[in-house]
């Protein structure tokens, strides 16, 4: 669903959300965008990234409170989490075949057991998230697991032709 605000949106379009705060953080940076620009870009990119027409600042440039708390950078690692979300959750779901019964019942111990094991207790051993990807899982964080994840969901729940 279409939504000014990004956490509002729904998990198909809040990528989109995070995308366009990245490239208008990262134009920023670099010196291609002023700051006094920021509100219209920011118009222009609601609404050709969601088709979304912003009305005003509070509902659009201003409506998170990251930039004005300095906070650069930030917005992409909710979509890291995501990507690496739908990954963990592959990989879980191959050692662990009878996961969505366990989820179904409640029974979340064997799920947060395998966690444990192929993340937490790693604590800080590994140089970066692709590092431990790679020695856990086999590879580094790869989008295809969210992108398969949000396509069959959607096709899916909108009974979509296979996309």
């Amino acid at each position: 669903s279409k939504s000014f605000i990004r956490v509002e949106a729904d998990e198909l379009t809040y990528p989109l959300h995070v995308i366009l705060r990245y490239n208008i953080e990262k134009d920023v940076i670099a010196g291609k965008l002023p700051v006094s620009d920021i509100s219209q870009r920011w118009n222009e990119d609601m609404k050709k990234l969601l088709d979304v027409e912003v009305k005003s600042d509070d509902k659009g440039a201003l409506q998170d409170v990251h930039w004005s708390a300095l906070a650069f950078g930030y917005f992409p690692t909710y979509l890291i989490g995501s990507i690496a979300a739908a990954q963990l959750y592959h990989y879980c779901q191959e050692d662990i075949p009878d996961i969505e019964s366990m989820i179904e019942k409640g029974n979340f111990e064997p799920i947060k057991a395998w966690l444990k094991k192929t993340v937490h207790q790693h604590g800080r051993l590994y140089p970066s998230l692709d590092k431990m990807f790679e020695d856990q899982l086999g590879e580094p964080l790869n989008s295809k697991y969210f992108v398969d994840y949000l396509s069959t969901k959607y096709t899916d729940l909108y009974k979509l032709d296979s996309m």
